[in-house]
């Protein structure tokens, strides 16, 4: 009798889920790496925020945001900084960094830099042999950082073309680093003949709103054709989503994301890993050496 009772059970199961209409995945915010990667082609985007996923939830404080101690480059690790993912190769292949680069190598040297120069040079003069070499361009980005940067422009905005770059760093910080012969004079001048130059990109990946938390930064509607600046779709699903077809069709496949989404999906997942963002060294031999002296 049991086992006839369990037989019609399962028939009367078989019976529903037949009738029930296929369910369909509502697409996550945890979809967005696939999509750059496969249908829009940012390999470098989809790699930083595949890896922001993977990480243990960690909030990144102000103080490493800006560099500042105790969370200068050179004190971090590469479980806070990533210094493999962006290449100044793959940068230079877009023509806002380029013309970032040309602008700073035209007018790097203004008062506060020379001001840095100098100062640097006078940090590290101590206790070395007559000339010496000021900047070793060949030692990675985080550690020039700290001895011989000595300016910076922004590169990027928001109103920029929706490319690998625009997804990988939006709005970066391109720095640049010199590299020359020190000498003093017996009359105590000090003189650098500067006939290198390095240049890099920075940039802190993370979803902080910053001082406006009322107020979260926009990053588009996204689903699984890609990303669009100017749609109509409703806020994404932190937690998995499971509807039939019918209701898939009220809610739609194009979603909102804005910055506050990330940290809603690291407080429910516990995961989410914000951390700085640092390439290599773009080496730049001057043709004509820049020289510089002061008593």
């Amino acid at each position: 009798m049991k086992d006839m009772v369990k037989i019609d059970q399962e028939r009367l199961r078989a019976q529903l889920e037949k009738k029930l209409p296929p369910k369909v995945r509502l697409f996550q915010l945890d979809d967005i790496p696939g999509v750059m990667r496969s249908r829009m082609g940012w390999p470098v985007a989809a790699a930083l925020m595949e890896r922001w996923f993977r990480g243990a939830a960690f909030e990144m404080p102000e103080l490493m945001k800006r560099g500042r101690d105790p969370f200068e480059l050179s004190q971090l690790g590469s479980l806070r900084l990533d210094e493999s993912t962006v290449t100044m190769n793959w940068a230079l292949g877009f023509a806002r960094v380029r013309a970032a680069m040309v602008k700073l190598q035209k007018e790097w040297a203004t008062p506060s830099a020379l001001l840095l120069l100098k100062k640097r040079i006078n940090d590290q003069t101590v206790g070395a042999s007559q000339p010496w070499r000021f900047g070793n361009l060949a030692q990675p980005a985080k550690v020039i950082d700290g001895t011989c940067q000595t300016n910076y422009v922004h590169c990027g905005q928001l109103s920029d073309p929706l490319d690998d770059f625009y997804g990988a760093m939006g709005e970066a910080t391109l720095k640049i680093a010199v590299s020359g012969l020190v000498a003093k004079n017996s009359f105590g001048k000090t003189t650098v003949v500067i006939d290198e130059l390095g240049f890099y990109l920075r940039d802190s990946y993370d979803f902080n709103d910053g001082e406006t938390p009322f107020l979260s930064q926009p990053l588009g509607f996204w689903g699984f054709q890609g990303v669009s600046r100017v749609n109509v779709g409703r806020g994404i699903p932190i937690s998995d989503q499971w509807v039939n077809q019918e209701a898939s069709k009220i809610h739609g496949d194009v979603y909102f994301v804005q910055n506050e989404d990330f940290r809603r999906w690291r407080i429910q997942h516990r995961r989410g890993a914000d951390f700085v963002v640092l390439s290599d060294v773009h080496r730049v031999r001057l043709p004509f050496p820049i020289k510089l002296d002061w008593q």
